[in-house]
C-alpha cells in the first residue's frame, strides 16, 4: 500500500485536496470517482519500504533530468505530437493506445520518447495533463490546463485540434517576426560598426588636425569623442551595471505583485495587448462552450477555464466572475463587469443565456472571434518588417547626419582658420 495526495472537483464545483490509500494510481482514481470526486490529479506521497522510497527518489531524479535535458520538444514537433495524438482520438481510439502508437510509430525519436513517458504515465492511472507535465517542459501551463479540461469535458481531441492552430499561428508568427529582423538587424549591426570606426578612429584623427591648426572641433564632435572616452574608459562599470540592472529586474520578476502589474499592463500596450485579449476571449468563450456541451455545471467549467491562460490579471477576473456567478448573478453582466470581454462576446452570452442555449451561443462567438483574431495576425505581420525598416532608416540617417556634420564643420573650421 501507498498513499497518494489527491486534488479533486466536488459535485458543487468546489476543489478539495486530501490523501487516498491504494495499491496504485489507477486504484485510488476509482476510489475517487465513486465517491463522486472529478479527479484533477494524484501523486504519490509515500512508499512504504524506504528501499521502494529510494528506487522512485532515483527514478524521479533521472525523469527530471531526462526532462530538461533531452525532452524538450520544438515548436515544429510540440505541433506535430499534438496533431498526432488528436487525429488518433477524434477517430476513436483510446488515449492509452493512441500515445502508444505515437511512442512506437513516431519518425521522431524525441517525439516517440515523450509519447512513451505520458503513455508510462496514463497507463498507471495519472491524468494526461500531469503525464505531459512530467514528459517534457515544452508543455507549459496554459497547454496542461487546457488538456485538464479537454479530459474533465470529454472534448480532448476537439481541445487539441484547436491547441494546434493556435500553435501553428503563433508558430508561423515567429517565423515572419524573424524574417522581418534580418535586413534591420543588418542595419544594426552595419550602423554601430560605422558608428564605432567613427567615434573611435576618424573623430581622434580630425581632432588632431583641428588642434594642429589651433581650432576647436565642433559641439558635436566634442560630445561624441567625451562618449567615447566615457565608455572606452569605464566599460566595466557599464557592463556591470547593465548586469546589476537585470538581476535586479529577474529578482522583481519573481514577485507575484510585480508579475500581476505586468501581466495587467500589457493589455494596455498598443497592437499586442489588443492581440493578447482577442487570443484569451476566443480560448475563453470555446472552452467553456465545450465544458457546458459536455455536461459541466457553470461554476465548475469556470473554475477549469481560469487555469486555462497565464494572464495573472485576467485569472483574478475570471475568479471574481466565478464567485458572483455562485452567488446566482448572471454571466454576462459579471463579465461586463470584469472589463476584459469584447462586447460582441458579452452580447451573445446575454442571448444565450435568454434563450437558455448559452454552448451555443459561446461556441459560434468563438467562431466569429477566431477569424477576427486570424486577421488581426494577419495585419500585424504585414506590418512589421516595414515598421522596423523605418525606424531602422530614420536612426541610420540620424547617424549618417551626424557624421556628415561633423566632417563638414571640421572642414568649415579649418577653412576659417
Amino acid at each position: 500500500m501507498s498513499t497518494f495526495q489527491y486534488r479533486a472537483l466536488k459535485g458543487d464545483g468546489g476543489v478539495t485536496k486530501g490523501t487516498a490509500d491504494g495499491r496504485n494510481r489507477a486504484e485510488v482514481m476509482r476510489q475517487l470517482n465513486s465517491r463522486g470526486f472529478q479527479v484533477l490529479s494524484v501523486e504519490e506521497i509515500e512508499q512504504k519500504f524506504e528501499a521502494r522510497t529510494e528506487a522512485k527518489s532515483e527514478s524521479l531524479a533521472r525523469l527530471k533530468s531526462s526532462v530538461h535535458q533531452e525532452n524538450h520538444l520544438s515548436s515544429k514537433q510540440l505541433i506535430q505530437f499534438t496533431e498526432e495524438l488528436s487525429d488518433l482520438l477524434a477517430a476513436g481510439v483510446q488515449l492509452d493506445a493512441a500515445l502508444n502508437s505515437i511512442a512506437k510509430r513516431s519518425e521522431s525519436p524525441l517525439i516517440a520518447r515523450v509519447a512513451g513517458v505520458c503513455y508510462e504515465k496514463v497507463r498507471d492511472g495519472a491524468p494526461l495533463a500531469t503525464a505531459l507535465r512530467q514528459a517534457s517542459p515544452s508543455f507549459n501551463d496554459l497547454y496542461c490546463n487546457l488538456v485538464a479540461a479537454g479530459e474533465l469535458s470529454g472534448a480532448l481531441s476537439d481541445i487539441l485540434k484547436r491547441q494546434v492552430a493556435y500553435l501553428t499561428t503563433m508558430s508561423e508568427l515567429k517565423g515572419k517576426l524573424t524574417t522581418a529582423l534580418i535586413y534591420p538587424s543588418f542595419l544594426v549591426v552595419s550602423g554601430l560598426g560605422v558608428g564605432s570606426m567613427f567615434v573611435f578612429f576618424l573623430i581622434p584623427k580630425l581632432q588632431r588636425l583641428v588642434e594642429s591648426t589651433g581650432g576647436d572641433l565642433p559641439a558635436v564632435a566634442r560630445f561624441m569623442m567625451a562618449s567615447g572616452d566615457f565608455f572606452r574608459n569605464h566599460w566595466i562599470a557599464v557592463f556591470a551595471v547593465i548586469a546589476v540592472l537585470l538581476v535586479v529586474g529577474a529578482v522583481l520578476f519573481q514577485r507575484p505583485a510585480v508579475k500581476y502589474a505586468w501581466d495587467e499592463q500589457k493589455l494596455k500596450i498598443p497592437m499586442v495587448g489588443r492581440l493578447v485579449l482577442t487570443r484569451f476571449n476566443v480560448q475563453f468563450v470555446e472552452t467553456l462552450s465545450n465544458l457546458l456541451s459536455n455536461g459541466l455545471p457553470l461554476v465548475k467549467a469556470l473554475k477549469l477555464v481560469e487555469g486555462t491562460t497565464p494572464n495573472r490579471y485576467i485569472q483574478t477576473r475570471i475568479s471574481e466572475i466565478t464567485e458572483k456567478v455562485s452567488d446566482g448573478a448572471l454571466l454576462n453582466r459579471s463579465m461586463e463587469k470584469a472589463q476584459v470581454f469584447e462586447p460582441g462576446v458579452i452580447d451573445m452570452i446575454r442571448i444565450g443565456e435568454d434563450t437558455g442555449k448559452l454552448a451555443e451561443s459561446m461556441s459560434k462567438a468563438g467562431e466569429r472571434l477566431d477569424r477576427e483574431f486570424s486577421r488581426s495576425i494577419d495585419r500585424i505581420a504585414s506590418i512589421i518588417q516595414p515598421a522596423i525598416i523605418l525606424v531602422m532608416s530614420v536612426l541610420v540617417g540620424v547617424m549618417a547626419y551626424m557624421m556628415i556634420s561633423v566632417i563638414y564643420e571640421t572642414i568649415s573650421v579649418l577653412r576659417n582658420r
